[in-house]
């Protein structure tokens, strides 16, 4: 029987309900645990992010959240686990690895795909390691990632995808294949012009035996092109043309026969590991996405084109419990 994996157990897919497939309940850089102004406490950020996504359960009727912060950004099994005892959520945890130019720690580079793959299939099975020690909490998805807010020239694949994290791909790829899982992926680049990277992200996981039914991929909206479907809006600057544009390609999209491939998420930090904000190292825009963006402004949009109730159920709904369940 398909379940999804929640980091509290498996649940039955017709209890997910209302589903955003990409947020990151903590995010936090490689090397942030040295500083002496991230210190931080589990309880007290547990209650203060339960206790923000409590208000989304009861306000907006959030039920599942896929906490898409693979280990080498900051994933931390114990606070998942109390984030969803205090929040009322089913917590979703990953399993993967960041891009190389800001995350793949050194151990992990030299390690073959499949020993990578093994270990993305322990998480999975067995449980997650956090500080050297095994926890009882399992990923149920795997995240795989490539880009860094640069500049990306084709690598010496042919492909704006490097060496290393092509190696990512093709074990998160074989890690899918083993176990059913879903993958959400991440890219950043600042030029999307020359290609499309999610495409050719989607293209070696598919070498490498994965679903491209089960991938789902992140940073969607249209740019420049409509065949170009990635990117990141709160990164840029007029929100509103940004928003109108991404809502009438969304109704282009449902109306060519793609609405039960779609999911809508806010790739929100419910908590960011980090020193003090200053000029070389600005607050994050996503730290700032109201809770209910979604449902009380981007929503009524869509119900203007006529992307009613119906169609957002299908969105938030439907499709997640699909794609995350194996």
């Amino acid at each position: 029987m398909a379940v999804i994996r929640t980091v509290l157990g498996d649940i039955a897919p017709q209890d997910a309900g209302v589903t955003l497939t990409h947020e990151h309940i903590r995010y936090a850089y490689q090397g942030c645990e040295f500083d002496h102004n991230n210190v931080w406490d589990l309880d007290q950020v547990a209650d203060d992010v339960g206790r923000r996504i409590h208000g989304m359960v009861k306000e907006y009727g959030v039920k599942t959240m896929v906490d898409l912060t693979p280990p080498d950004i900051g994933r931390h099994p114990e606070l998942l686990a109390e984030v969803s005892r205090r929040s009322g959520a089913h917590i979703i945890a990953t399993t993967g690895f960041y891009a190389e130019r800001m995350g793949i720690g050194f151990y992990w580079r030299r390690k073959s795909v499949d020993y990578i793959a093994d270990m993305l299939v322990r998480d999975i099975t067995e449980g997650m390691v956090h500080d050297n020690q095994l926890t009882p909490y399992k990923a149920g998805v795997i995240k795989v990632a490539t880009g860094g807010m640069a500049q990306t020239p084709a690598e010496p694949n042919g492909k704006r995808v490097t060496p290393l994290e092509e190696r990512m791909l093709r074990a998160a790829g074989q890690a899918q294949k083993k176990t059913g899982a879903p993958i959400g992926t991440h890219t950043q680049p600042l030029d999307y012009g020359p290609t499309n990277p999610a495409l050719e992200m989607l293209d070696v996981l598919e070498e490498a035996g994965a679903d491209p039914g089960k991938v789902m991929l992140g940073h969607v909206f249209i740019k420049p092109r409509f065949e170009h479907h990635v990117g990141i809006p709160w990164m840029h600057d007029s929100a509103e043309q940004l928003d109108e544009e991404l809502a009438v390609n969304i109704c282009r999209l449902a109306d060519k026969g793609y609405l039960g491939q779609l999911v809508f998420s806010y790739d929100r930090f419910f908590s960011h590991g980090r020193g003090p904000i200053t000029e070389e190292e600005p607050d994050q825009d996503n730290t700032r996405v109201p809770p209910g963006y979604l449902f009380d402004s981007f929503a009524p949009r869509l119900a203007k084109k006529g992307f009613g109730k119906a169609e957002l159920h299908k969105v938030l709904v439907e499709n997640p419990r699909r794609i995350l369940a194996f």
